[in-house]
């Protein structure tokens, strides 16, 4: 980079509002949301096909394959081959819904989307440890760059860190939130009755009532013979066999024995019941917001099992609503027992008198019961349940590599079928090919016509709520920082950054890119657009560290039609943070249309005091933007935010290293190596070569530099890994990331 070490440090400090080349674009509508709605659109099912050996198998086409809705044929509208995380595959499943395309940067890539959902409602303390152990190895060593990563948890314990993000900080951060919370149900009788017991009891079974029932009248029934033993207290307080003036009588009959036992039963399955629900309810809502994130998402449920009691909680109905949000969000579900090798004999007895065997035989089943609803809920969304393993991680590879790629077809439902909500069935197989398995989501509901327009008239209420209460760019800019996922009515890009500064300590800048072709420029397309952005960062308990907003006006500019796509107006926000991490969430909106934008990223903001080798965020694709009147100290340099070059051009890149210690003579003795990856694989690497401290005065901040010709890569996305080394204090820092070629 040929930019002077004065001139940049004065740039890196005094980034402002820098506008690009703008073209006029022609008014379009706002993107339909990406929610799949069945009763009006196509029906979209995602199919797996695989050989004995487990392998995916490619080539196949559209007549290769039968779909039947509730035993019906129904005929494919849209079939096509996608790839998980491809650029194209948002593309693909909006048309198999029926969608407009939503503008979008050129050249954006998403990578995979996971979720690990923690069922710590029914996790023992070493099942959390090893559930914690595992996901820290996935994000260490088997997290694409590209990935997306969310941890959540049924009891919400792990808080603002609930969120996608591709930053391995927030996710270790997140892990360390998880701890175990004891949900154990138990019975406070002398004879232990389990929640499989009580289970058994209410599903008629005689064996288990019989054995609970007797151990109940060894316990509180006495012989008035010779007189007798003292009486002794039943299960709540009363005095069984009791007649008026204190004579004892004969204790209690078997009959009321059975009915006590029944009634401990049915408490306990509340109790029970209510925790599973929790779990359930949780996790319907984890899938109903992962539908506003574009393209399949796989789902890790993670869990020690629980038992489905439907006679009272109605628990197929709620794995079957499960189901359906999972499908209407592109969803498979994974599930995961995190009890590992598992002994299937009866543990219950272990410390019980049985001489019979009825409570080993009420027994038989307990695991299997215990692992029925996650083995339906991976089932019934074209998932796998993966039991009776200790090697956690490996199974966890191999969904993600099951989940990879996928046939999507899509079909309209029959009109006459449209009516109420029926779970329909969905089959679908390889014609001629018996010996391939295909997977798939085992149904999805209709929507109910009352429930609809119920639904409809409470977003309508909701929403006239709203804008009674907010003006409505404050609505807007209010539901866009807080949505789930990012807004896409204008294409919005984030970028953010720290570095150390002498006078105001780390600096974060946020760096906000819109584009400027899909702003509204009038009925003639002349006239000035507005555009109002709005950010806010949070730090990791989701409170209010800085905000900003800002009103952009953009002047139409004649120019090449080609470069539509590529004209953008960049913001950039500056604010002094205390060591943390940070999430930043950026909106814009159109003045005249409207159409909102968002974005949102996270950032660690590292602690220098504790005097550690580390290095500033890595900076890259800078320009130096002019004055007006030509004046050198007027001028600045403007960083990439899209990370986007043409193979004609060079990328240059920046950074900052902080802490380096220094020799006797007062000087640091670091080694920089410069790397690239592509799909994980290093395709260059430099020697590391000493840094000269030549004409340096700040040996807090040492900068170092490059650039590097494009040319050489072919189209893709690309990571830069920057490698310092402090060979004084023997350690090593390392910064990257993504860039495109196109």
């Amino acid at each position: 980079m040929k930019t002077p070490l004065c001139l940049l440090l004065v740039c890196l400090l005094a980034l402002s509002t820098v506008v690009r080349a703008q073209q006029p674009q022609q008014q379009t509508e706002p993107p339909t949301t990406d929610v799949l709605r069945i009763s009006t659109e196509l029906v979209q099912t995602d199919v797996m096909v695989f050989d004995k050996q487990g392998r995916f198998v490619d080539g196949l086409k559209k007549e290769d394959f039968e779909v039947r809705a509730d035993g019906q044929p129904v005929e494919v509208n849209l079939f096509d081959r996608v790839v998980a995380g491809s650029p194209r595959e948002e593309a693909q499943v909006q048309a198999a819904r029926g969608l407009a395309k939503a503008t979008a940067f050129r050249g954006s890539l998403r990578g995979r989307s996971i979720i690990f959902f923690i069922d710590d409602m029914h996790l023992s303390a070493p099942s959390v440890e090893k559930t914690r152990r595992a996901i820290l190895q996935f994000i260490e060593n088997d997290m694409g760059p590209l990935d997306q990563v969310a941890i959540a948890s049924a009891t919400g314990q792990i808080g603002f860190l609930q969120q996608f993000s591709d930053n391995k900080a927030v996710l270790r951060a997140a892990i360390a939130r998880l701890n175990h919370r004891s949900f154990v149900i138990e019975d406070v009788e002398q004879i232990k009755m389990t929640e499989y017991n009580a289970l058994r009891i209410s599903q008629g079974d005689k064996d288990t009532l019989d054995y609970y029932t007797t151990e109940l009248l060894k316990a509180t029934n006495y012989s008035i013979r010779g007189g007798g033993a003292a009486p002794q207290s039943a299960p709540g307080g009363s005095m069984p066999g009791q007649q008026q003036g204190g004579r004892p009588a004969a204790g209690m009959s078997r009959q009321q024995a059975e009915g006590l036992v029944k009634g401990r039963a049915n408490i306990m399955l509340k109790q029970s019941t209510t925790v599973t629900n929790g779990t359930l309810s949780t996790l319907e809502s984890l899938m109903r917001s992962s539908s506003q994130l574009p393209g399949r998402k796989l789902v890790f449920l993670i869990s020690d099992g629980f038992y489905l009691v439907d006679r009272t909680s109605g628990a197929n109905d709620w794995v079957r609503r499960i189901t359906d949000a999972a499908i209407r969000a592109g969803v498979v579900i994974y599930s995961l027992d995190a009890r590992g090798l598992t002994n299937t004999g009866v543990d219950a007895t272990s410390n019980r008198s049985d001489p019979t065997g009825r409570l080993a035989r009420g027994n038989i089943g307990e695991l299997a019961a215990s692992q029925d609803g996650l083995n339906a809920l991976a089932e019934d969304t074209g998932g796998r349940a993966l039991f009776n393993s200790d090697t956690f991680n490996d199974a966890m590879k191999r969904a993600v590599r099951e989940t990879s790629n996928y046939y999507l077809l899509a079909w309209k439902p029959a009109s006459e079928e449209q009516k109420g909500g029926k779970f329909k069935r969905v089959e679908v197989s390889v014609k001629g090919r018996p010996e391939l398995s295909v997977r798939l989501p085992r149904g999805y509901l209709e929507p109910d016509a009352a429930a609809n327009a119920n639904t409809a008239r409470n977003e309508k209420t909701s929403a006239s709520s709203k804008s009674e209460a907010l003006k409505p760019a404050e609505a807007d800019f209010r539901d866009a920082l807080t949505a789930f996922a990012p807004k896409r009515g204008i294409p919005t890009l984030l970028s953010t950054s720290y570095l150390d500064t002498p006078n105001n300590g780390t600096v974060l800048t946020t760096s906000v890119q819109v584009a400027s072709g899909a702003l509204s420029y009038g009925a003639d397309g002349k006239q000035p657009a507005a555009v109002d952005i709005a950010g806010v960062v949070l730090n990791d308990q989701g409170k209010p560290a800085a905000s900003f907003k800002t009103r952009l006006n953009v002047n139409p500019r004649a120019a090449d039609p080609a470069a539509l796509d590529t004209a953008s107006v960049i913001y950039n926000y500056k604010a002094p943070l205390k060591p943390g991490l940070y999430q930043v969430r950026v909106a814009a909106r159109d003045d005249r249309s409207g159409r909102v934008g968002s974005s949102m990223q996270w950032i660690e903001v590292p602690d220098l005091a504790q005097k550690r080798l580390t290095l500033s965020s890595l900076l890259i694709g800078g320009q130096l933007i002019g004055s007006a009147d030509k004046k050198q100290d007027a001028a600045q340099i403007q960083f990439s935010v899209d990370h986007r070059f043409q193979r004609s051009s060079h990328l240059g890149f920046w950074i900052f290293i902080y802490n380096a210690q220094l020799n006797a003579q007062g000087a640091p003795d670091v080694a920089a190596q410069v790397q690239i990856f592509r799909d994980g694989q290093s395709i260059v690497t430099t020697p590391q070569r000493k840094l000269s401290m030549a004409g340096m005065t700040d040996m807090a901040r040492i900068p170092y530099g490059g650039d590097f010709a494009l040319s050489g890569l072919p189209p893709g996305r690309y990571i830069l890994q920057i490698t310092i080394t402090d060979r004084i204090a023997n350690s090593s820092a390392q910064q990257r990331t993504s860039f495109d070629v196109e």
